[in-house]
C-alpha cells in the first residue's frame, strides 16, 4: 500500500497569483479572535452573549460568501484540471456548510438560555468554534498548498489573474468593505502593498480614497504609516 506523505512547508511552491492568500488571513484571524472572544466570555452578561452571538453570524455569513465566490469562479477551474481535488473540495464546502448551521443555532442557544444553563451554553459553543476552526484550517491549507500551485501550473498565471478579478467583479462594495476589514490588519506590509497599490493603480480615484480611509480605520498607525510611505502617500 502507498502512502501518502503529508504536504509540509518546505514543500509549498510559489504562485505568481494566489486567490487564497489575502482572505483566508483574515479569515484565520477572524475564526481565532471569535473562538478567543468565546473563551473569555463572561456567560452572565446579557450583552455579551448577544454580541458573541452577532460575530458567529457575521462570520457564517463572510464565510458562506467567500465559499460561494469560490463555487462560482475557482471551482470550475477546478473541476477542468484538478478532479479529484475538485472532489475534495466540493465535500469540504458542503460539510463546513452544515457545521456553519450548527454554529449559528449554538450561537444563539447562548442568547436564549436560562441563567441556569448560560455557562454551558457558552462553553459548548466555544469548543464547537474550536472544532470548526481545527477543520477550517485544515481545508484552507489543503487549497493554498496543494490546490493553489497545481491550478496555476495548469492554466498559467494570465488565467488565474483573470479568476481573481471576476472574483473581485462580483464582490458588493459593503461586502469588499466587510472582507477588506478582516484582511487588511491580518497581512503583512508587502501584501498590503501589493492589494492596495493594485487597487490604487486601477480603480477609480474615489474608490481608493474609500479603501484608504477604511485601512486607516482598521489599521493601527504605525501599520498604517508605513503603508503610506510604501504607497508614496502624503
Amino acid at each position: 500500500m502507498t502512502v501518502t506523505q503529508p504536504t509540509t512547508a518546505a514543500d509549498l511552491t510559489a504562485v505568481t497569483v494566489d486567490l487564497y492568500r489575502d482572505i483566508h488571513k483574515g479569515i484565520r484571524t477572524e475564526l481565532f479572535a471569535v473562538t478567543e472572544q468565546a473563551g473569555r466570555l463572561d456567560p452572565a452578561e446579557p450583552a455579551g452573549r448577544a454580541d458573541l452571538a452577532a460575530r458567529v453570524r457575521s462570520l457564517v455569513e463572510q464565510l458562506q460568501s467567500h465559499a460561494e465566490h469560490e463555487d462560482t469562479h475557482v471551482q470550475p477551474a477546478i473541476e477542468a484540471h484538478l478532479p479529484e481535488q475538485a472532489e475534495r473540495i466540493a465535500s469540504d464546502h458542503e460539510r463546513i456548510e452544515a457545521r456553519m448551521v450548527d454554529l449559528e443555532a449554538l450561537a444563539d442557544a447562548t442568547v436564549d438560555e436560562t441563567r441556569a444553563a448560560q455557562r454551558l451554553a457558552v462553553h459548548r459553543l466555544y469548543l464547537e468554534l474550536g472544532s470548526f476552526t481545527g477543520a477550517y484550517l485544515e481545508h484552507q491549507d489543503v487549497e493554498e498548498r496543494t490546490v493553489m500551485p497545481a491550478l496555476e501550473a495548469a492554466i498559467g498565471p494570465e488565467a488565474a489573474l483573470a479568476i481573481h478579478q471576476a472574483i473581485i467583479a462580483g464582490i458588493p462594495p459593503d461586502e469588499m468593505a466587510r472582507s477588506l476589514a478582516i484582511m487588511l490588519p491580518a497581512m503583512n506590509l508587502e501584501d498590503r502593498v501589493e492589494l492596495l497599490g493594485g487597487m490604487r493603480a486601477g480603480a477609480p480615484a474615489e474608490v481608493f480614497e474609500g479603501v484608504w480611509g477604511l485601512a486607516g480605520s482598521v489599521l493601527t498607525a504605525p501599520d498604517h504609516g508605513a503603508l503610506a510611505a510604501r504607497l508614496g502617500i502624503a
